[in-house]
């Protein structure tokens, strides 16, 4: 089973977590920590794309700020969740089941996008991948934002890599037990700032990177569609 099935099958499995729901007052800590940073990016009517946002807890904040927001993740639980409380709160945000892989939009379609904290489940050509389609799907000056964990900052001190962790690749294996349901791959990719930085930079010019909390950093692109020799 490819890694990105597994996971897929993981987060059906393991339904809408308590700490991922968005009408779940648990869930909210996620939003709080980057509400400041957001709103500083997203402008009233922006169109925005929350990419792998599960029940859609930065979706309906990014429609809280004012943008015209749309989620897409591959799990239907999560996706179906997030349609109920959108018909329950009167939402006007829209939610699809797809792949980062393949998105299934336009050119031009949105003008931000919002990668948070997801971005260890894509590998390292994944991100490229995604880099490219960005390119085309986000307007003129449209804004991609990665909200990511540094491994190598978190594990400063450490003397070894982690187990099951692929040089080349830089995926580390691992699994999780979800109670009556069984054991699922919960596979992870090693992603640096600087990994990412290089990768997206190929195709989106960087505008910022700033440390949000110890080993948390959030990355801002733009898609400068004038620029021709990125």
């Amino acid at each position: 089973m490819r890694t990105i099935d597994a996971i897929r099958e993981m987060y059906n499995a393991s339904g809408v977590h308590p700490t991922t729901d968005p009408d779940d007052p648990r869930s909210q800590f996620a939003v709080d920590r980057y509400e400041n940073h957001l709103r500083k990016l997203i402008k009233p009517s922006m169109r925005a794309l929350d990419l792998g946002c599960n029940a859609g807890r930065f979706t309906f904040a990014m429609e809280n700020m004012g943008a015209i927001a749309t989620g897409i993740d591959f799990a239907e639980i999560p996706i179906l969740h997030a349609k109920k409380i959108a018909r329950k709160r009167k939402s006007q945000c829209q939610f699809n089941i797809g792949d980062i892989a393949s998105l299934p939009y336009k050119e031009n379609s949105f003008d931000f996008a919002l990668l948070p904290q997801n971005n260890g489940y894509l590998s390292y050509q994944s991100l490229e991948n995604l880099s490219v389609q960005l390119k085309e799907i986000l307007s003129d000056n449209g804004i991609f934002v990665v909200i990511m964990q540094d491994e190598l900052v978190k594990r400063a001190g450490e003397e070894t890599l982690p187990d099951q962790y692929d040089v080349r690749t830089g995926l580390m294996g691992g699994h999780i037990t979800i109670p009556d349901k069984g054991v699922y791959p919960s596979s992870w990719y090693f992603w640096t700032v600087a990994f990412a930085k290089y990768i997206i930079e190929r195709h989106l010019l960087l505008e910022d990177i700033e440390q949000i909390e110890e080993y948390k950093f959030l990355l801002v692109f733009c898609n400068n569609k004038g620029n021709g020799g990125l």
